[in-house]
Formats: structure tokens, sequence, C-alpha cells
């Protein structure tokens, strides 16, 4: 402490709202009570300089505590104030800091250095095993959940196929969360809208949810606009209005959550890969509701304009154009989506 001294620097921890910028003055008004004897008196600022030799503009000092605190505001701003969630699991963290076995409430039997550690496949119920031959000793991971997208169907012969794009993977913390607070909303949804009105608004529904419950919901703490948030449960709520303005409950008799939540998590995913919601899985080959350009195409097809794109061209712009958002690919779930490699022959 004594070197810290000799350098200048502040031995104890400044209060950030008082001293903004890290400097300490030995006076309120910033100088000290020194001897006015005439006009050539010289005024002693605190550290010993005089009027004079003050002329240079004072360098703040900054303590390792103010640094962190930039460092955070610079690198990991969010509107809480803290730093962003962290994408690997806590067993995950560990590993890289611990040398002895690792007990976590997500792990089923401690983590060493010799146990592989993998996550939930929840629909390959025999896919897993406890000890394999190649891998060794495995260790599920019971907040990190791993299952396919399951966002396209494929036209067959006998039907559509519910086929997947990718892999998704999600905490199984954060489903139960947005899973307690789609009951909560369902309840709410189910009851009178308060001041009158004739629909819900989700800006209502947001406050009455916050006054009836006590806490802001699971949206706002990670970040997610809770206009697309709804939107993530298509058989639960049903947004209507210019613009998606209102939201009801699509079966009135049901106040429930009637979505897999595990299918909304694979929604909210692919969103942030995408920039937007795709509530159903898309069709292979069929024109969504949002896509104006296709509409202008078939037209110049029709009118027999210079200047057609091609079969391919068009076939490539099929799929529905919807506004990419950035507010859900910046959000603070812990989801991802990783598409499949392409097959090489």
């Amino acid at each position: 402490m004594t070197l810290l001294a000799n350098r200048g620097m502040a031995k104890s921890m400044p209060d950030l709202a008082s001293s903004p910028g890290g400097l300490s003055y030995g006076s309120p008004g910033g100088v000290s009570q020194g001897q006015h004897t005439g006009k050539g008196a010289h005024v002693t600022i605190a550290g010993g300089l005089s009027e004079a030799e003050s002329t240079w503009p004072l360098q703040p000092i900054e303590t390792p505590h103010q640094k962190l605190q930039r460092s955070l505001v610079e690198h990991h701003t969010r509107r809480g104030g803290g730093p962003r969630e962290q994408t690997m699991s806590p067993p995950q963290r560990l590993r890289g800091s611990r040398s002895t076995e690792i007990l976590h409430s997500s792990l089923e039997e401690p983590l060493s250095s010799y146990k592989s550690l993998e996550p939930v496949r929840p629909r390959w119920p025999t896919y897993w095993r406890r000890f394999h031959l190649n891998d060794g000793i495995r260790v599920k991971d019971q907040d990190t959940v791993l299952v396919e997208a399951r966002d396209q169907h494929v036209k067959t012969k006998k039907g559509l196929l519910r086929d997947s794009s990718g892999f998704v993977t999600y905490s199984e913390t954060h489903r139960r969360k947005a899973e307690i607070d789609v009951m909560f909303l369902a309840q709410i949804l189910n009851g009178g809208i308060p001041g009158g009105g004739h629909a819900w608004t989700p800006r209502k529904l947001e406050r009455i949810f916050k006054e009836r419950t006590g806490r802001r919901g699971t949206w706002v703490e990670y970040e997610v606009p809770i206009k697309h948030f709804i939107s993530l449960f298509p058989k639960t709520f049903e947004q209507f209005g210019p613009d998606m303005q209102f939201v009801r409950l699509r079966h009135m008799l049901r106040p429930q959550v009637m979505d897999s939540t595990e299918d909304a998590m694979a929604r909210l995913a692919c969103a942030r890969e995408r920039g937007f919601v795709e509530q159903h899985p898309h069709i292979e080959g069929t024109v969504g509701l949002h896509n104006e350009e296709l509409i202008e195409i078939f037209q110049a097809f029709d009118e027999g304009h210079p200047g057609v794109p091609s079969l391919n061209e068009l076939n490539s712009s099929l799929r529905a154009k919807t506004p990419n958002l950035p507010e859900l690919r910046n959000n603070r779930m812990k989801v991802a989506f990783k598409a499949h490699k392409p097959q090489t022959r």
C-alpha cells in the first residue's frame, strides 16, 4: 500500500457518485486554505502546486475499482446495469479453474478431469450411456438441453414431414422461468380488462403482471420485447390488430400454456439467428404472408417485363420476408442455434 501511496493513488475506494472522474480534493472548493497576502500572492492547491504551476490539465487518477466499472459500461452495456449472461454453464466454467471434483446442482454425479460433460438430449432417450468405450464416463449437465430445431416441413408422398435445419441449445432454468411467466400471463388475460377497453395490449398486460406478481417478467430480465415474447407461444396467445398491437387468449376456456415451451425456446433460438420469429414450421416451396416482393415478381411474369429474375433466384426467395429485428439478436436468453453442416459428396 505504501507503493500505491507514493504513486499518488487513492488509499480507499472512492465514491463514484460524489467524485466523478476520480478526482479527490483537499477541501470542498478544491483549494486549500492558503494565505492571501497581496495582489501577487500565490494560491496553493492541494498537492503542493501553486496557481502558476497548476495551469496544466489535471490527470484523473483511476483506481482499479473505477477501471472495472468503466469496462463493464463499455463492453457489457445493458439496461439492467450488469454484465451479459454467461454463455457456458457453471460446470463448464469451473472446469478451467478447479483441479478437484466439481459439485453442482445441475450434475447427477461429481465431475472430474477424467469424465466428459455432455448436455441432456430428451428426444434421444436410448442414445445416452453413462459409460462409453471411447468417451469414457459421461456426466449429463441437466441445465443444458440439446434438441433438434424442428423448424421445417418437407413435402412427401404421404404428407408433410417435420424436419430440422439445425440444433438448438437452451438453458433449462430459463425455460422454466418463461413457462411460469406464461402461466401468469394466461391467467391475467382470462380476467377483465382494467380501466375499460375492448382488448388487452402488451404494455397494459406487462403493467398488470408487475402489479400482481411484484416482479418483472422474464422478457424484461433477459431483454426480449414482450410483443415478440408473446409471439413465441402461438397456440396460447393470439395477436391481432394493426401491427399486432392487441393480444388475447386463443382458447378463452383454457387459460393455460397450450404450447410446448421447448418449441418456444427453439423459435427464440432461430430468431436470434434470423432476426424474426417464425411461429410455425416453414413449408419448402411455399410463399409466406409478408413477401410483397414476390407479388411484384409474379406481376412482372404476367406482363412480360424485361429483367425478370430466373426461376433459381425466385426459388431462393420463396421464404417469407420479415423485418430484421436487432432486439431478437441481442437478447440475453441462453438459447443458441447451430445449422447442420452441408453434406459433401
